[in-house]
């Protein structure tokens, strides 16, 4: 069995009509793109990945140490992820 992950709509937006249709409807065409590909739907998941901020170097960090500057701090995004399978 092989896996593939494809990433998800992140945040979908509908009109003031409400209609929820058109949301899904972006689901199902990432699942049938993939599907003409030959892969099978699989599963939905969610990830977290952290992306660590770049190192500030000397002349940051004394910045830092001196109360000059504050320590720059990871950021977390949280994702869908399609999962889809072939044999």
């Amino acid at each position: 069995m092989e896996y593939k992950c494809v990433p998800a709509p992140q945040n979908l937006v509908i009109d003031s009509t409400g209609n929820h249709s058109d949301a899904v409807r972006s689901f199902a065409e990432l699942i049938n793109n993939e599907a003409q590909g030959g892969w099978k739907f699989y599963s939905m998941e969610q990830v977290s990945v952290t992306q660590m901020p770049p190192k500030s170097g000397c002349l940051g960090g004394l910045l830092v140490l001196i109360g000059l500057k504050s320590q720059p701090m990871p950021t977390t995004i949280e994702f869908n992820m399609l999962i889809f399978s072939k044999e």
